[in-house]
Parts: C-alpha cells; structure tokens; sequence
C-alpha cells in the first residue's frame, strides 16, 4: 500500500507553519514531516540527532537542497530513514516558497517514488498579512505557481484584519489564477481559529474518465440575448451560458499528435474552449488556438462555454469530441 502524501507549498509564516503543526498533533495516526530547506522553518536542526531524525524527532526529515528538483534521490532517501525509524500512516512534505510545486507533483506522480507515494492533496498557504509587498515584489512569480498549480489554497489572515481586506485579499489570490485559468479551492483561515481539517484526495476510478456534463451558469458576457427572460429578470446584467465540463484523473496521460487533432476537429467552431491536459512530456493548456506548458496538476480537464441558443447544433459536435479526448488516452 502506497503512502499517503500532503505537499504544504508556500513562503514561511506563522499559517504555513501553524497549520504542518496542527496537522501532526491532531492526527489520528502517525505523521511524518520531509523538509526540503529547514532553515527558514520554526523547528531547530538537531545537533548530534543521527538516527532519532531532526531535533530528536523520528519522524523529521530534511532533504539536502530544494524537493522539487532533488526529488527521486532526496525524498527516496529521507523516506528510507523514515521508515527505519517507524511505521508512519501519512506524509507531509513542507515546500519551501522559492521551490516549483508543480515539478514536486510530477515527480511523485512518476517512477520510482509513485510506487510508494501516493499523492493527496498540494495545498498552499498564503499570508494574506503580507500579500500586498509579496505581490509587488520579485515573488509574484513563485506565489503564481503556488496557486495555480495546488489543489486547495489557503488564504491565513491575522485575527484583526477586517472582513472588507480580507474580501481585498482573496480577490488578488484570485487574480494570480491568470485570465484563462481553473482557480483552485480558496478557504480562509483567521488566527486563532482551528486549523483547516486535511484534504481525502479526489476519489476517481482508475483509469476511467468523466463524461461531459452541462451546466448553465451566469456569464457577463452581455453580447447575448438569447437567454431565456425569467432568467435574465433574475440576474440583472448578466447572461447564462452552457458550459459544458470534462475531465479525466492526473494520472491518465494524453497522446499529444492525437489530442491536437481531437482539439483541432472542433477549434474551427464558434465554441470558446479552455483545457489543460497530461501528456507524457508536460501538462499543457489549450486557450485561444494555442498550446503552452501550464502549472496546473489537479486533473486533466476541458470547459467549453456557449449561449443556449448554440446547445442544439454544439451537442452533436461535443459528443463527437468526448469519444476524441477518450480515444486520446495512452492505453486506450
């Protein structure tokens, strides 16, 4: 059986490190810390702790040099120690803010640590205290990946920060998502109140992918108007649109020569499509005509968005691209 995994991601600060505090103490079984440069985190490097683990706690390990570029060597390692020492039930993994989350997921996603490791959830913390100067400044660009690439983000605020910065805070996380991202689960989490409970991991069938689903939501998209008008009184200024959602679990990996063509055979329609999806080489984002690598690791997914008078002559064209993307799986 495969060893659970949490990746904590984020600058140091009291939430980041309160919350890896919290988690270990109120865990129903054992949990295990790697730390990928200790230096910056609250607990202190052991002097003479050899094979007790750091600061004479068996289940701390640190990992010579950043996780996310020394991750087959380093992590197999510190989880050898790790288990010589005990028997543990879950993994945290503390990522230090200048380290790539998303090249830490793929490498536990691959051989070797896949045969061990099993990945649940990457959340990153963000101190909303120092949001504001982190933003202006030379760290924008890691607390962009921090929040694109993790499954949940939490936003830590200091107990005295007032409801309408609070408001100001989340929407500059949002911000960082990008104009054509997915934005991932954003929880508040104010000082002095319990830690968020952990992630359980997203439950999905090996192997099998999500049908295509729609689901008619508000758009601000005021160009239409072919909403129905009991809707339209009831969303004053805004406009319904389809939008029709498919994914595929993160471990499910695309052939990239079939997945253009599946993207090309319906890009020449008037749909407005955005996807982001696993090929052997990379994650890669679908926007506009175009292809890039993304940050994005949460699962293999597709959004194509339309009026609802575009739903009769788009559900046949949709169906078709279903049996595309599915047929673009390796393996299948």
């Amino acid at each position: 059986m495969r060893l659970p995994v949490t990746v904590v991601a984020g600058l140091a600060g009291r939430g980041k490190t309160g919350l890896i505090e919290a988690w270990r103490a109120k865990a129903p079984q054992s949990t295990a810390l790697v730390i990928d440069r200790g230096d910056d985190f609250k607990f202190p490097r052991a002097s003479d702790g050899a094979g007790e683990g750091e600061a004479g706690d068996p289940g701390l390990e640190r990992v010579g040099g950043c996780a996310c570029c020394t991750a087959g060597a380093a992590l197999g390692a510190a989880l050898r120690r790790l288990l010589r020492r005990g028997s543990w039930a879950h993994l945290l993994i503390d990522l230090n803010g200048g380290a790539h989350p998303s090249a830490l997921i793929d490498a536990l996603r691959a051989p070797p640590l896949a045969a061990a490791l099993r990945l649940v959830e990457l959340v990153s913390v963000i101190d909303a205290e120092r949001l504001s100067e982190r933003l202006a400044g030379t760290q924008r660009r890691w607390l962009c990946e921090q929040v694109q690439s993790a499954h949940r983000v939490l936003v830590w605020v200091p107990a005295a920060m007032s409801a309408a910065v609070v408001e100001e805070r989340v929407g500059q996380v949002l911000s960082l998502v990008g104009e054509t991202g997915f934005a991932p689960e954003i929880e508040v989490w104010r000082e002095g109140t319990p830690a968020p409970a952990p992630g359980v991991g997203e439950r999905w069938a090996a192997g099998v992918a999500v049908s295509g689903g729609l689901v008619l939501s508000p758009s601000l998209d005021q160009s239409e108007d072919s909403a129905p008008s009991a809707l339209l009184a009831a969303m004053p200024g805004v406009v319904p649109r389809w939008c029709w959602r498919w994914r595929a679990p993160p471990d499910s990996v695309f052939d990239r020569p079939r997945l253009i063509e599946a993207m090309s055979a319906i890009a020449h329609s008037s749909l407005h499509i955005t996807a982001v999806l696993r090929t052997e080489r990379e994650w890669y984002r679908y926007h506009a005509g175009g292809w890039e690598p993304d940050w994005w690791r949460r699962d293999s997914r597709v959004l194509i968005s339309f009026a609802p008078g575009e739903l009769p002559g788009a559900s046949v064209q949709l169906a078709a691209f279903a049996d595309r993307l599915r047929a673009s799986q390796r393996g299948t």
